[in-house]
């Protein structure tokens, strides 16, 4: 197993694993880690729904497969949180060397060009690390919901002006707060912005080839025949 978090945009909901989209497409995927940037993005009214990664796992029984899950969001409201917190990152990167205007303007771009309906956040491989229980699972992907919810809460707490906002978040980040502005908690905004040890990383990298290339429902459909 690769151990990491995969996000995709797609045209619905699925409601099992043969549920498959008319369309869908790789946005991003991240290892040991689900960064703040799937957060703010999956904070569209996030809501439980099948995985489309995996149906149970291998040596459950074609009559009995493990309930895997997923996390469905509505793509625009997520987006409109993401450029806001877009914005205020422009003001904290003067100060960063190593996060240029250009890799904020290619996020937007890349995600702009690769919008659909809906979301689709793939937790299974990191929560698989240490569980394999069907209950304990779907817990952890509900906790995932919950965080993606207060990622959501913390962008509209922030005040319109991305200045203003901006010093609120470097010290939160410094900080740790109970408050609604608790998931800026942890962020660097240095040169390790991104990197392995940093939880969560902010998570700029975008690509539309990703490790599961899932299938659409004409190529899910053909690959059955």
């Amino acid at each position: 197993m690769a151990n990491r978090s995969y996000l995709y945009s797609l045209s619905n909901q699925p409601k099992s694993y043969s549920d498959r989209p008319e369309s869908i497409s790789g946005l991003s995927e991240w290892p040991y880690s689900i960064p703040f940037t799937y957060r703010v993005l999956m904070s569209g009214n996030p809501k439980l729904c099948a995985s489309l990664v995996s149906d149970g796992f291998e040596d459950d029984s074609p009559d009995n497969k493990t309930q895997l899950y997923a996390i469905s969001s509505d793509f625009e409201a997520g987006f409109a949180r993401l450029k806001k917190f877009v914005e205020i990152l422009r003001f904290i990167s003067k100060d960063i060397t190593d996060l240029p205007d250009s890799m904020l303007n290619e996020t937007l771009e890349f995600l702009q060009k690769h919008k659909n309906r809906y979301l689709l956040l793939e937790t299974i491989e990191l929560d698989c690390m240490d569980e394999s229980e069907e209950s304990v699972l779907r817990g952890y992907v509900e906790s995932e919901i919950i965080a993606c919810r207060e990622a959501g809460a913390a962008i509209d707490a922030l005040p319109e002006d991305p200045k203003v906002s901006a010093d609120i978040v470097k010290r939160v980040a410094e900080n740790n707060s109970e408050s609604t502005l608790s998931p800026f908690y942890g962020l660097q905004f240095n040169g390790k912005f991104d990197n392995v040890e940093s939880e969560p990383p902010l998570g700029l990298y975008w690509s539309d080839v990703l490790y599961y290339e899932l299938e659409s429902k004409k190529e899910f459909e053909e690959s059955l025949e």
